[in-house]
C-alpha cells in the first residue's frame, strides 16, 4: 500500500490527537502522594460552642499524616490526630499550640481529648456537649494517637517495633509534630505538649527530640505521673507517699474524728510528718528502739486508717497494691489504684492485679460515644478499631487479656527505632555501663533554659505522689527548678475527670502558658524552625 505525501501530512496531524486519546484510556501511574490521599485524607469541619458565657468559633481537623523514612520516603505508620484551631486575627500573635495525648502506653487519647481538655466533653450516656473546662480558648489543640493507638497503625507489620518502645515512640511523636508544623505553615506558634501518665514519659522524651531537631518547645505538662527530674532517695519515697494514702483514707472515712473533717489541714499534718520525722526514722529504720518504733508505727496508723499490724514493723512500709487491698478490707472492698475514691469487691484469690477489674478503669469514658463524636460531629470515618490499651480487634488476641502494651513494648531504653541504628540517629547518645542515663527532660531543659514544665497529681491517685512532685519541684537545681512548678489537685490520676479539679487545673494551665510562651521563638529577622 502507498501513501501520497498527503496522507503522511494528514496522519501526522492525528498523531497527537491519537496520542491523547490513548492516554485518556491508558491509567497514568500513580505518585506517592496520590497513593496517599485516600489513607491520610482529613476531613474539616466548622464549630462552634460557648465556654465561659464566650462563643468560640473553630475549625475541627481529623485524619492522619504520615511518618516517612527521610531517605527513601517510604510511609512507615501513620498517626491520627484531631485539631481544633481558632482562625487567626491579623496583627495578633500566633496563639499558642499545644499536642496532647494519653499514656500506657497503648491508650489512645480519648480521655484527654474528650473528657479533659478538647471543647467537647462526653457525659456517661455518650453524648457530647460544651466543655467549660477546655483549653481552646486559650491555645490551638492537637490531640495524637502514637502508633499503635486509636486510628493510628504501623504501614507494615515489620514496622511496628520501631514504634512499640520508648525511644522509637517519642522519636515519630516529635515526626509528627514537625510534619504538622509544616503542613499547617504552624512554625512561628509557641509550642506546648501535654502528656498523661505514661504520657509524661513521652512527654519528656518528644521535648528531648524536638529540641535536638532545633524546634524550640516553650512548656511541658505533665499529669499523673513522677517528676521526670531528679532523683529522691527510696527512703523519700516512701514517706512521700504517705499523704496519698492519708487522702484515700480521707475518702473513704477511714480517719479519726478529729482528721476527718478538712482534708487540706490534715494533708498538711500527714506532709509534714512524712517529711520530717517519717522520713528520718526510714533512715536509721535499723537503728530504731522499740518505742520508736512503735511510735512511728501508731503515727502511720493515725495518718492511713490502717492498724498498726498491717505495716512492716521492720521497713515501717506497705506497698500501693497491699494498701489498695488492706484498706477496706473489713468491708470486703479494694480501693482504686488510679482513683481511691472508687472501690469495688474484693477478690481473695486474686493472685496477680488485673487493670480490667481495677474499679478506678471502669467504664471512664463511652466508648461508643468517642466513635460517634468522629462520624457524625467531625464526619470522619473509619471501620478500623479506635484502639485502647486492652486491644479487642480482628485477629483475637492470643495474650493475656489482648494487653498489647504488655506483650508488645520493648522496655528496653537502649533499643534503637530501627535495626539501622546510625542512620536514625540518637536522641541521646551512649550510656556507660553502670551510669545512670541522663534523663530526657533535663537535657532538653539544659539545651533550652526557657523551657518551662508544670506538674500535676491528684491526691486521691496512687500511683503518683503528689507530695513526692512537689517536693522534687523544690529541690532541683537552680537553673532548673526556677522553670518547674508542681502542685496536686482534688482528683485522681486523670485529674480532668473531676469537673473542680478540671477548672483549677485550666487556671493554672494558662497563668503557665502566658509565662512561658513570653520565650521568644527566634531571633528578629531569623528563618522559622521547620
Amino acid at each position: 500500500m502507498r501513501f501520497k505525501r498527503r496522507d503522511w501530512l494528514i496522519m501526522a496531524a492525528l498523531a497527537p490527537c491519537l496520542a491523547l486519546a490513548a492516554n485518556a484510556l491508558t491509567p497514568i501511574p500513580k505518585l506517592q502522594s496520590d497513593s496517599l490521599s485516600t489513607e491520610d485524607q482529613i476531613v474539616t469541619s466548622k464549630h462552634q460552642i460557648t465556654v465561659g458565657g464566650r462563643v468560640l468559633r473553630y475549625t475541627a481537623r481529623a485524619g492522619r499524616l504520615p511518618i516517612l523514612d527521610n531517605e527513601t520516603g517510604e510511609v512507615h505508620g501513620r498517626i491520627f490526630f484531631t485539631a481544633y484551631t481558632i482562625d487567626p486575627v491579623l496583627d495578633k500573635a500566633p496563639r499558642p499550640l499545644t499536642f496532647l495525648w494519653n499514656g500506657g502506653p497503648g491508650s489512645s487519647s480519648s480521655l484527654v481529648h474528650l473528657l479533659g481538655f478538647g471543647p467537647r466533653r462526653l457525659r456517661p450516656d455518650g453524648a457530647a456537649v460544651d466543655n467549660q473546662g477546655t483549653w481552646l480558648d486559650h491555645t490551638d489543640l492537637v490531640f495524637v494517637d502514637p502508633v499503635g493507638t486509636g486510628y493510628s497503625r504501623p504501614a507494615k507489620a515489620e514496622y511496628a517495633p520501631e514504634f512499640y518502645q520508648t525511644r522509637g515512640d517519642a522519636e515519630s511523636v516529635a515526626e509528627f509534630i514537625r510534619v504538622y508544623r509544616n503542613r499547617f505553615e504552624a512554625w512561628d506558634a509557641p509550642l506546648f505538649l501535654a502528656g498523661e501518665s505514661y504520657g509524661v514519659t513521652r512527654a519528656a522524651g518528644v521535648a528531648d527530640v524536638l529540641q535536638r531537631r532545633g524546634i524550640t518547645v516553650n512548656g511541658v505538662i505533665l499529669i499523673g505521673l513522677a517528676l521526670p527530674l531528679g532523683q529522691l532517695t527510696a527512703e523519700l519515697r516512701t514517706a512521700l507517699l504517705l499523704p496519698t494514702y492519708t487522702a484515700a483514707a480521707f475518702a473513704n472515712k477511714k480517719l479519726a474524728p478529729e482528721l476527718q473533717s478538712d482534708l487540706q489541714a490534715t494533708l498538711r499534718q500527714a506532709e509534714e510528718w512524712a517529711r520530717n520525722e517519717y522520713a528520718a526514722a526510714l533512715t536509721r529504720r535499723d537503728s530504731l528502739s522499740d518505742s520508736e518504733r512503735r511510735a512511728a508505727l501508731a503515727k502511720l496508723a493515725r495518718f492511713t486508717g490502717l492498724d498498726a499490724s498491717r505495716f512492716d514493723a521492720k521497713t515501717l512500709s506497705i506497698g500501693m497494691e497491699q494498701f489498695s487491698q488492706q484498706l477496706l478490707a473489713d468491708r470486703n472492698q479494694v480501693v482504686g489504684r488510679y482513683d481511691s475514691r472508687l472501690v469495688g469487691p474484693r477478690d481473695p484469690n486474686e493472685q496477680q492485679y488485673d487493670p480490667t477489674k481495677d474499679p478506678s478503669l471502669r467504664n471512664i469514658i463511652n466508648d461508643v460515644g468517642v466513635v460517634r463524636y468522629f462520624r457524625n460531629k467531625l464526619q470522619y470515618k473509619n471501620d478500623l478499631l479506635y484502639q485502647g490499651p486492652f486491644g479487642g480487634g480482628y485477629p483475637p488476641p492470643t495474650a493475656f487479656r489482648g494487653d498489647w502494651m504488655s506483650v508488645r513494648w520493648n522496655r528496653n531504653p537502649a533499643e534503637a527505632p530501627s535495626s539501622d541504628a546510625g542512620r536514625q540517629g540518637a536522641s541521646g547518645g551512649a550510656t556507660a555501663p553502670g551510669a545512670t542515663p541522663e534523663q530526657p527532660l533535663r537535657r532538653a531543659m539544659t539545651a533550652n533554659p526557657k523551657l518551662q514544665a508544670l506538674s500535676a497529681c491528684g491526691y486521691y491517685d496512687l500511683v503518683c505522689s503528689y507530695a513526692a512532685n512537689v517536693y522534687m519541684a523544690g529541690h532541683l537545681d537552680a537553673d532548673i527548678a526556677r522553670n518547674v512548678f508542681a502542685r496536686g489537685y482534688s482528683g485522681g490520676h486523670a485529674v480532668y475527670t473531676d469537673p473542680n479539679a478540671q477548672m483549677e487545673l485550666k487556671r493554672d494551665v494558662v497563668k503557665f502558658m502566658q509565662n512561658a510562651a513570653q520565650a521568644p521563638r527566634r531571633r528578629p529577622g531569623g528563618p522559622p524552625q521547620k
